[in-house]
């Protein structure tokens, strides 16, 4: 059996940390390529991506270093990514938004200058993911 050492998942609407769990079974994946998803912007992807899978030597074809895989360790290890993680919400149950998640979202809307803006902010809502998380 062919197993791929390389996958490009560029442009595919992942927006959340925990959509990239499944990482962590590609034990032989070396090149990844996630550019032009949401969660590519969010905060530590590219720890958590180090972290959930570290087989990979080149992420979004830039090479792993040895430092961040020190720094995904100690960002991830043990309850830190099941925190990261929980920022998900299971579909069809209502999204518990904090005061602070509506008040990005406020403001996500005030600086939206266009439909397309708007449409964007409309789809991550959707998906339950918060503007500026």
């Amino acid at each position: 059996a062919v197993v791929s050492t390389q996958s490009t998942g560029t442009g595919n609407c992942l927006e959340g940390l925990a959509d990239l769990r499944g990482l962590s079974k590609l034990s032989r994946l070396k090149y990844l390529s996630l550019m032009r998803n949401p969660v590519a912007a969010k905060p530590h992807y590219r720890s958590y991506v180090i972290y959930t899978c570290p087989s990979v030597r080149v992420l979004d074809y830039k090479r792993v270093r040895e430092q961040e895989r020190v720094t995904a360790r100690k960002l991830f290890a043990g309850k830190k990514k099941a925190e990261a993680e929980a920022k998900t919400f299971t579909p069809g149950e209502p999204v518990k938004q904090t005061p602070a998640d509506k008040e990005a979202i406020k403001a996500a809307i005030a600086k939206a200058s266009s439909l397309d803006e708007i449409r964007r902010l409309e789809m991550m809502l959707n998906s339950g993911a918060i503007p500026g998380f």
